[in-house]
């Protein structure tokens, strides 16, 4: 057998960097560190990731970019993964010297089922579970998987702002017709900024919509809501209340609108580019 179609890869580095950090990242991996080189230790990769006890599991991976691997080449993984367990590692950024507690031994290409069947005897019964194998089908099917969770993530993201501009919209032109009618009855509703807020704590489509976009609506929202606050109570003077009112009739709701309509454009298009799998 020889490499997925979709592996067009040069050599293991571009393999490395162009397929296996990408897809450790997309899922959910956020500490990835290249230790490729002469001094990996039977470990190309480490990648962390924080368990529900609160701590930090390092994972180790070597990877190979052959066509195949059969019983007798399969012998050097077997080698990687006992110098990944028996050599520590220095942690690039805070200097600690760290262990793994897993390993993931990962070809592009395909494994024979002898070769498959060598490696697995001989680590699991020093090692258990925490030896794990993996070639290019199993990569693939992985990289599908972890799209398809970032697609529905995203879609529900941009149907969530989507629904907040919309609400926002109307709630404007319901403030904008109710504030002059009397200004010691302020209307209780304000702008929702829910959705707008949780994508500024994780943005991405920050390829799609400017992220600056989205922060100015939000300070602008904000802005307008704690103005309407104020003016409600009997703390603002008459003069204060109907110069923050023009404030927010003038000014604060034409550039939220403004802002609306171009971030609302931008999401469009980038709702239409996630296709069926969004789930919206």
């Amino acid at each position: 057998m020889a490499f997925p179609p979709q592996f067009q890869y040069a050599n293991e580095e571009a393999f490395i960097q162009g397929f296996l950090i990408p897809l450790l990242q997309r899922l959910g991996f956020s500490l990835v560190f290249n230790y490729h080189g002469s001094s990996e230790f039977g470990k190309d990769l480490i990648f962390g990731e924080i368990d529900r006890f609160g701590h930090v599991r390092y994972h180790g991976l070597q990877a190979k970019y052959e066509a195949s691997i059969s019983l007798n080449e399969v012998e050097s993984l077997v080698l990687d993964c006992k110098q990944a367990f028996a050599s520590p590692f220095t942690h690039p950024q805070n200097g600690t010297v760290e262990r793994i507690s897993s390993f993931y031994a990962v070809n592009g290409g395909s494994l024979g089922t002898e070769a498959v069947n060598h490696y697995f005897n001989s680590l699991r019964p020093m090692f258990g579970g925490n030896v794990q194998l993996l070639q290019g089908r199993d990569l693939l099917a992985l990289d599908r998987w972890a799209s398809v969770n970032r697609v529905n993530s995203v879609g529900e993201q941009v149907t969530g702002l989507l629904i907040e501009l919309r609400y926002n919209r109307w709630m404007i032109s319901h403030l904008t017709a109710e504030l002059p009618k009397d200004p010691k009855n302020r209307p209780l509703e304000r702008l929702r900024l829910d959705a707008v807020s949780a994508y500024l704590r994780g943005p991405s489509l920050s390829g799609s919509f400017s992220t600056e976009d989205a922060s100015n609506y939000w300070h602008i929202g904000v802005s307008a809501n704690r103005i309407l606050d104020f003016t409600s109570t009997s703390m603002s003077p008459e003069q204060n209340r109907t110069d923050l009112t023009k404030l927010i009739l003038d000014t604060l709701f034409p550039a939220l609108g403004k802002l609306a309509d171009g971030i609302e454009a931008a999401l469009l298009v980038a709702l239409s580019s996630l296709g069926p799998l969004s789930g919206v």
